[in-house]
């Protein structure tokens, strides 16, 4: 059984934040608002989010802020069944494994427009031989788990106030290698469902 990593209890945390900010907006700026104020501005730099500069619009802030708590860890809960499906000693259903990963590289795009994470070199990986044994196909998604695991451990998630670079630029990494993989494991996948 795997354990799933979904500490996205910070993410969820300054979510429900957000809902405090906007009963104080109707109201007359007082100190405390503009300390509110600051306080939301520095969430969005510890989430490394870009800014909704909109200020009337908070419900498309809390929505940005879901949406990424939601990726996140729907994220994981893909991988692990993904992973439970490769695991599988009845044979994999190669059709399901495609679905899975269309839709883990479809969040992982959306978490990389979402987070504000620094660009990184993206990689090319070299072309490979096609994926045409399970076997295959199995190694890689194994190597694919721990891209993934990375990601969603990577302390700048996990902890509330680290803010590091190279944490940064390693997760930002990461992402760019899930999105690229995982649209070529979908194809393999894709082929070994036909056969």
């Amino acid at each position: 059984m795997r354990r799933i990593l979904c500490n996205g209890s910070y993410l969820l945390t300054l979510v429900c934040m957000g809902v405090t900010f906007t009963s104080t907006q109707a109201q007359r700026k007082t100190p405390r608002d503009v300390v509110m104020e600051s306080n939301r501005q520095e969430l969005d730099n510890l989430l490394l989010r870009k800014p909704i500069l909109a200020t009337e619009d908070k419900s498309a802030r809390q929505a940005v802020l879901k949406q990424i708590n939601d990726d996140f860890k729907t994220l994981q809960v893909l991988n692990n069944k993904l992973m439970s499906e490769v695991e599988d000693q009845g044979g994999a259903d190669y059709k399901e494994i495609s679905t899975m990963l269309a839709d883990i590289g479809s969040r992982a795009a959306r978490l990389k427009s979402n987070l504000a994470l620094p660009k990184v070199d993206e990689k090319k990986e070299k072309a490979n031989s096609e994926l045409t044994t399970s076997a295959a196909l199995k190694d890689r998604l194994m190597e694919f788990d721990k891209v993934v695991m990375s990601f969603a451990t990577n302390p700048i998630f996990q902890q509330a106030n680290v803010i590091d670079v190279e944490l940064a630029k390693q997760a930002s990494g990461d992402l760019a290698t899930i999105i690229e993989r995982s649209g070529k494991l979908k194809k393999a996948a894709a082929k070994l469902a036909k056969k």
